[in-house]
């Protein structure tokens, strides 16, 4: 083959190599906080069980334990387990953890983040509440913030995410609730404005009324969508719209700019059951981020 080819050949897949790099999208781990509050002084805890490999059955139908195997008079029965400073650490390297990693707790409603150092906080081993506690596998393993370390008032639900790791990716800028209002567009039952975007949402129901369903659409002043997503699922519900009725005030859909170097997000349009939630990109090239929520029936 000609030198010149070889030369343009070698350029051209340079080229795609980079852009391939320029455009990778760095998966972002991020996980949910919850109360513990029947084994004794309350305290949140995230569970990161998901980032875990446990080992297999082998063919005598025993597992190798990863992380920690109680004493043979406890058999698994107890409801918490802490990690003993050997079976910390077998966590940390199953989990691919730092004691060095800070956890950050981003209250996304009150644009507010707590940080605090991994090796300052407990790691607990805590059965999943449809455990029959036979093995490991059947525990939730994370980190313990105790109840004190967070303001009185705070309230996981619905309101923040967490993340493990060397340094924030939250952007801290204030997310926008959503103010639906009834669209004039005939193709849509509301709309709210933000960040010079146009929110459509329309109700409605697959065969037999159930499950029930709710599409979103996002678009620019151009009105070119960004965005064209049904939140529909058997195992998932959608939230009531923000706003108030007889009996409650609700606050559930956000819009903005949630992650450093990523696009605007939605958040809050769906309850999910079985399965975890998703944070949403307006970006057509950006898949939707799982949240790792450690559901388990």
């Amino acid at each position: 083959m000609p030198k010149k080819i070889v030369s343009i050949c070698l350029l051209f897949l340079l080229s795609c190599s980079f852009y391939a790099i320029g455009n990778t999208q760095k998966t972002l781990d991020i996980f949910e906080l919850f109360p513990i509050e029947h084994m004794g002084p309350k305290f949140y805890f995230t569970s990161v069980s998901e980032k875990i490999i446990f080992n297999p059955y082998d063919k005598d139908g025993r597992r190798e334990t990863n992380i920690f195997e109680p004493d043979p008079t406890d058999n698994y029965k107890k409801e918490q387990y802490l990690l003993t400073k050997k079976n910390r650490q077998r966590f940390l390297s199953a989990s691919k953890i730092s004691e060095t990693d800070t956890l950050f707790v981003y209250d996304y409603v009150k644009n507010q983040l707590y940080s605090f150092s991994i090796n300052q906080l407990s790691a607990f081993a805590i059965k999943d509440v449809y455990s029959g506690g036979i093995d490991e596998t059947e525990y939730n393993f994370g980190f313990a913030i105790m109840a004190n370390q967070l303001p009185p008032d705070f309230d996981p639900y619905k309101t923040s995410f967490v993340y493990i790791g060397e340094k924030n990716p939250f952007a801290q800028q204030q997310l926008t609730l959503l103010n639906w209002q009834e669209s004039n567009d005939k193709a849509y039952d509301y709309v709210a404005q933000a960040y010079g975007l146009h929110y459509y949402v329309t109700k409605c129901f697959a065969p037999f009324g159930y499950p029930a369903c709710e599409r979103l659409v996002v678009k620019n002043k151009k009105n070119s969508i960004l965005f064209d997503h049904d939140y529909q699922n058997g195992d998932a519900q959608p939230t009531p719209l923000n706003g108030k009725d007889k009996d409650h005030e609700y606050k559930m859909q956000w819009s903005g700019k949630l992650f450093k170097n990523k696009p605007l997000a939605v958040i809050g349009f769906v309850d999910v059951v079985f399965g975890c939630a998703t944070i949403d990109f307006i970006e057509p090239s950006y898949k939707s981020l799982t949240i790792k929520c450690d559901n388990r029936h």
